[in-house]
């Protein structure tokens, strides 16, 4: 069995792929260790809010992946 790897072919999907994965990485140990503190922001702990920052994030890149891959589609 053969397996492939699937990698953008345009700028547009190399920078989305990119900018996912630095989403991604936020949420990595060295990164979290600077917000596991005991600091509130808007009321809640700093590491609840960057939770939400990286959810938001990542859903708001999908969501404009969606558009411009849709807009560059020629599957109609």
């Amino acid at each position: 069995m053969k397996h492939y790897v699937v990698r953008p072919r345009s700028m547009t999907g190399w920078i989305l792929t990119l900018t996912f994965v630095a989403l991604i990485a936020m949420g990595l140990w060295p990164v979290i260790g600077w917000f596991n503190q005991p600091r509130l922001w808007l009321g809640l702990p700093r590491i609840a809010v960057w939770t939400y920052v990286i959810v938001l994030g990542c859903w708001l890149v999908m969501l404009i992946a969606n558009h411009w891959l849709k807009v560059s589609s020629h599957d109609d």
